[in-house]
């Protein structure tokens, strides 16, 4: 099976390959060059040089797309590098676009045509050369072959999977629905609930209800998990490396895997911190990852963590922007996970001595319980 020669990472290690792959298709690679330094005049032209048997020097204007910045070579982007190469000097005999873009016969029409135009008013043939004809040549030219796909392997050399065990959030909410009615003319019944709600025991009635944040075994149905995992899918071992979480503004509260409150005391979360790996800071709403002793991830190998959120009650997506950064590598992405919240219907009752709010009021918040 053909292997896959897959793209460099950046526009930089792109003209590195074209010049090492035109240098050996030109048989001149000690003489083709760069031309110029970042921030230059380049006249058009990133790479030239002289083809053996050729006097004139040939120039090479590399179009990295796609991966870099998902767009795609355009024709006005054609004519105005042509006109800066009309000014290179010497005269080129021979203009070359290369691109990390992928075919478009649109494109390759247009060069076709402006090359013959050019070339019936005098001026330098144009070529065009898309990812996959440079893919192609460079399984054609054996040095460019062996130096970019067995040793430098741009993309192989390291490179890492995060993957997130869901991809939809449900956080529960609690949807209180309450009915405010007339308070009903008392009875004489000491026993009837409509005394009590209306004489001046009611207001001791009120001050009966739970304060569940005094409770120590209560919980929170609103908080949501998910586990990040880390794989080391390059040809290379990843070392000193820590991973980020950045969540965006739709989640409330953020929290690590470490173990807080509940039944640990103070000393048995003192002995755990040695082997603690994940650290919420809740104000960036941010989740920090450390390997266990700076451990490096070595081929194949992975990590797992967990990490939980409440999301706003309004939210119906978050967004998680996560950061790898190493010794020799950096990678970074987006996920997002959707959010489908369940919510627990409760229904009550309120008596009011205002007319104007009878009614019926719906108000979503967090679902808490005790002892379930």
């Amino acid at each position: 099976m053909k292997k896959e020669i897959r793209r460099p990472e950046n526009w930089q290690d792109f003209e590195t390959l074209c010049k090492k792959l035109f240098g050996e298709m030109w048989s001149c690679p000690n003489t083709i060059k760069k031309n110029g330094r970042l921030g230059q005049s380049q006249c058009g032209v990133d790479v030239y040089g002289i083809p053996k048997g050729e006097n004139d020097y040939w120039g090479i204007q590399c179009k990295g797309k796609d991966n870099y910045t998902n767009a795609k070579l355009t024709e006005k982007e054609i004519v105005d590098e042509i006109q800066k190469a009309l000014t290179f000097q010497p005269r080129l005999n021979t203009f070359i676009f290369t691109t990390t873009a992928t075919k478009d016969v649109k494109i390759e029409e247009f060069i076709r045509i402006i090359d013959t135009e050019s070339r019936a008013k005098g001026n330098f043939p144009i070529l065009l050369y898309c990812w996959e004809d440079i893919a192609d040549l460079i399984e054609e030219n054996k040095d460019t072959y062996n130096w970019y796909v067995n040793e430098i392997q741009y993309k192989d050399k390291f490179d890492i999977n995060i993957k997130f065990n869901a991809n939809v959030l449900k956080p529960k909410f609690l949807k209180t629905i309450t009915e405010y009615k007339l308070i009903p003319i008392p009875d004489n019944s000491l026993n009837s609930l409509n005394y009590f709600l209306t004489s001046p025991y009611s207001s001791l009635l009120k001050g009966l209800d739970l304060d569940l944040s005094l409770i120590s075994n209560k919980r929170n149905h609103s908080w949501c998990s998910f586990e990040t995992h880390i794989i080391n899918t390059g040809s290379q071992v990843i070392e000193d490396w820590k991973l980020w979480l950045d969540f965006s503004d739709d989640v409330r509260e953020i929290d690590d895997d470490s173990p807080k409150g509940g039944f640990y005391t103070a000393a048995i979360n003192k002995d755990l911190q040695k082997y603690r790996t994940t650290w919420a800071f809740e104000d960036e709403k941010e989740i920090l990852y450390e390997p266990l002793n700076n451990s490096p991830l070595i081929q194949k190998d992975s990590r797992t963590f967990k990490s939980y959120c409440i999301p706003k009650i309004e939210s119906d997506k978050i967004k998680v922007h996560w950061k790898l950064l190493a010794r020799d590598f950096n990678r970074e992405g987006d996920f997002i996970f959707k959010v489908e919240p369940i919510f627990i219907e409760e229904r009550k009752v309120e008596y009011t001595e205002v007319e104007e709010q009878i009614g019926i009021i719906e108000n979503i918040s967090e679902y808490v319980t005790v002892n379930k």
